[in-house]
């Protein structure tokens, strides 16, 4: 047997993502991290609560209706494939004409019609005779396409950025970033506590070129398809006494986004700024767009408790999220 030369060792905590690694990611995880950047887009309507009552945008939902709605004086008419509604600032009472109906008839919503910010919001039993059905925060729309309620949350800290943390497949917690549009342009220094201040109700989550992030725990990630345990379990060989937590950043448009996070815990911190304890998955370390996502693995040292919160600063905004429970 002839002389072969050896092959050089791995450096330690080195991912090497093979492709169907990266098919995961895109295939289990960046559908949900697209509804980040969506929350922005037409894809979303903005709401509010009053007094116990959901309201929508009305011009939202029927822009993603292709309807026509035109303001009176102190009304709004809504012309729609199942009829014309027509509702008056301040008040419950309604008209709704059915399609190919001589009259319109006086129907009763649960809550007034109510005309802020220039913009017209209605609760959500108004858009029942348009055809939309309501489920929670979602709006199925007669030809099955969704849209997702957007209702104000705590903004993390004074920046004009958001976070929020939500649950994917049987329970994995994630932590989604917004930007705020004004925010600082990278992230530094040691993270904020969240604060309650609330952005305005027509407010979406948005950035610089509607940029968003989504960070989940990469060790989780098969519990939303086991099908995929080996492949994971695959790309955290080597990563051993790291714990790499996963990153998907999206956007709306063509745009850059700064790979540095940092992460506190427990009165400690450590900013992660790439290439330094990051590895690039996918798509641009600095580059990022709607067709172009980009992915990284944070490789946080063994020090940080995934079952004790963490509180994550990225771009000026900061969320605090428990991995596991």
């Amino acid at each position: 047997m002839g002389w072969r030369r050896p092959l050089p060792a791995a450096p330690r905590a080195r991912l090497v993502a093979p492709v169907p690694f990266v098919t995961v990611v895109l295939a289990v995880l960046l559908p949900a991290a697209l509804l980040s950047a969506a929350a922005a887009s037409a894809a979303s309507v903005a709401g509010m609560r009053v007094g116990g009552v959901t309201y929508a945008a009305a011009e939202d939902v029927a822009r993603a209706l292709g309807d026509i709605v035109a303001a009176g004086e102190g009304s709004l008419t809504w012309r729609s494939g199942t009829g014309t509604l027509t509702v008056f600032q301040g008040s419950p009472d309604a008209l709704f004409q059915p399609a190919g109906a001589a009259e319109a008839q006086t129907i009763g919503l649960s809550a007034p019609a109510l005309l802020r910010g220039g913009r017209w919001w209605l609760p959500l039993d108004a858009l029942d005779t348009l055809g939309v059905r309501v489920d929670g925060t979602t709006l199925t729309l007669p030809d099955g396409r969704r849209l997702t309620l957007t209702l104000p949350q705590p903004a993390s800290d004074g920046s004009d950025g958001r976070s929020r943390v939500d649950a994917l497949g049987t329970g994995v917690p994630v932590l989604r970033l917004f930007p705020g549009p004004g925010g600082p342009a990278a992230s530094g220094g040691t993270a904020a506590p969240s604060g309650t201040a609330q952005p305005s109700p027509s407010a979406a989550p948005s950035g610089t070129a509607g940029v968003a992030a989504m960070l989940a725990d990469l060790d989780m990630l098969p519990l939303i398809d086991p099908a995929q345990r080996s492949v994971i379990d695959a790309a955290l060989e080597g990563s051993a006494p790291d714990k790499p937590l996963l990153v998907v950043v999206t956007a709306l448009r063509p745009g850059s986004w700064q790979p540095t996070f940092t992460l506190s815990q427990g009165g400690r911190s450590l900013e992660l700024r790439y290439p330094y304890r990051m590895r690039l998955v996918d798509g641009s370390a600095d580059r990022v767009g709607p067709q172009s996502p980009a992915s990284v693995l944070l490789l946080l040292p063994d020090w940080f408790n995934l079952f004790r919160p963490i509180t994550v600063r990225w771009q000026g905004v900061s969320g605090t999220i428990t991995f596991r429970r």
